[in-house]
């Protein structure tokens, strides 16, 4: 037996104000695709399930990058062609797709490579997927699947066991000759994931629904996408996805009861964590007796395309005189190599921030102390650790009157203290951080007593009114907040 196996994942922002090109993409090809150390997501899932089972697998290509900009189109050609390339001759196909990225000219690149997918096999070879649970699926694509199956946890820690999911829904259709059948239903609700963490109400409410439908007979998965709704697309929403063994009626039924619920409980879905506008947010976080504060620059959020470069909070921290701050970071190359220049400990003037996203923000004038200096590569007891998604170069800690900013030459997203302790900067010690984020990462969150939530600008504003949307097909909510809808 022989499974045709890759991954591309990619979450476009189209407010974004930058093209998300080849060299962001971190690629494996071929046989690669099984030696890559370090990594725990839905295309090892995927392996290590098929391999137990003994398949033959036929490795395509693994490309990710970090959200970002919409993916200029030949760099998608080429992941997509490294996939059609090998599909001949192959059983069934097992992927992992993000499911909200863009390119070039082209909305939905997960539909159009299963369309051209489906095109090469024919009908009688079964595709199944892994998806993020921000895809933004788009109806056309459904019927050119037999299954699929998207994470069930927002932060997303249940990736490797997604794709175990969805290689064990292939197999049942190769190995026991189940007829899936896939259910959908998608409502008209743009829903940022800062309101949909699975660890709290409404969304954990509506994640135990899921679980109650999976673990119906004949329900093979249930699934819940909450879409990406920094993209103005035609097609944005929340979809909903169960497949069944031989079950149309239910599957479908199903399908529309799960995003009906959703949708009768939309006005519940706000921020989980405190939340503020900025200033609000800003006096919280200095007031606070807890240490340190957590400060999210939520519409900045690299982890949803934002670009890191908007200095907007940065700067009301500095009127307020804040000290004991770390600000993780902002993305200015210029500003990095100005420091360099000036050296350690040197004093500096310089602008930092608004030179990309120029809409929601403008460079600010700040005068520091250049207190750190590194080459941006990571080490561990000496030894090189291996490269991700993320490609650092070198990288600044100016102090600013007791505010450590962290300046990048490279876009990068902090999810981890210890990319704050690889820099010499215990994040415990301030009382401070701020983290261009929405909601806390898992390793965030475990350290973190308090944590709040910043409505800044940005491509990732979470007050979705606030931004401007020209394709989308309206009425959508919450643009249009009085708007009725039912599924089915």
């Amino acid at each position: 037996m022989r499974v045709l196996i890759g991954a591309i994942g990619h979450e476009s922002n189209t407010f974004t104000p930058f093209l998300t090109k080849r060299e962001d993409f971190h690629v494996f090809y071929g046989p690669a695709l099984f030696e890559r150390a370090g990594y725990r997501g839905s295309l090892e899932g995927i392996i290590d399930t098929l391999r137990n089972h003994g398949v033959e697998m036929v490795p395509t290509v693994s490309a990710g990058a970090m959200p970002g900009g919409v993916v200029e189109r030949k760099a998608y050609e080429e992941f997509k062609r490294a996939v059609l390339e090998k599909a001949q001759d192959v059983d069934g196909v097992c992927l992992y797709l993000h499911g909200a990225m863009r390119a070039e000219g082209l909305d939905s690149c997960e539909s159009d490579l299963i369309h051209d997918l489906r095109s090469r096999l024919g009908k009688k070879v079964p595709i199944s997927l892994a998806l993020d649970m921000h895809a933004n699926l788009m109806a056309e694509m459904i019927p050119q699947v037999n299954a699929l199956v998207a994470y069930h946890t927002a932060p997303h820690d249940d990736t490797y066991e997604t794709g175990v999911k969805a290689a064990e829904m292939l197999l049942a259709i190769l190995e026991e000759g189940v007829d899936t059948q896939v259910g959908f239903a998608k409502c008209p609700f743009l829903l940022p994931g800062e309101m949909a963490q699975t660890a709290l109400d409404p969304m954990r409410s509506m994640m135990k629904l899921v679980e109650a439908v999976e673990n119906k007979p004949d329900v093979l998965s249930a699934s819940l996408m909450n879409g990406h709704c920094w993209a103005d697309l035609p097609d944005v929403g929340v979809a909903a996805v169960v497949v069944t063994r031989g079950k149309p009626e239910m599957a479908q039924a199903e399908a529309n009861r799960l995003a009906q619920t959703f949708w009768d409980h939309r006005k519940e879905f706000g921020v989980s964590a405190e939340a503020y506008d900025v200033d609000e947010a800003v006096e919280k976080a200095l007031s606070a007796s807890q240490s340190p504060v957590f400060l999210s620059d939520s519409g900045d959020n690299p982890g949803a395309g934002g670009t890191t470069d908007v200095p907007l909070l940065l700067g009301k921290l500095i009127e307020r005189g804040a000290k004991s701050v770390v600000f993780a970071g902002i993305w200015d190359a210029e500003a990095v190599q100005a420091c360099l220049e000036a050296g350690a400990g040197s004093e500096i003037c310089l602008t930092v921030g608004g030179k990309l996203d120029k809409r929601h923000g403008k460079p600010l004038q700040v005068k520091g102390s250049v207190r750190i200096l590194t080459d941006g590569i990571a080490y561990r007891g000496g030894e090189r650790l291996p490269p991700t998604r993320q490609r650092l170069g070198p990288v600044a800690v100016l102090n600013i009157s007791g505010i450590d900013l962290i300046l990048t030459s490279t876009r990068v997203s902090f999810e981890d203290p210890e990319q704050l302790r690889s820099l010499g900067l215990e994040p415990l010690e301030y009382q401070i951080v701020v983290l261009k984020r929405g909601y806390l990462t898992t390793p965030f969150q475990v350290i973190s007593p308090r944590s709040i939530l910043a409505f800044t600008p940005g491509a990732t504003n979470c007050l979705i009114p606030r931004m401007e949307f020209t394709r989308l097909k309206r009425p959508a909510y919450p643009l249009d907040p009085n708007m009725e809808w039912m599924a089915g």
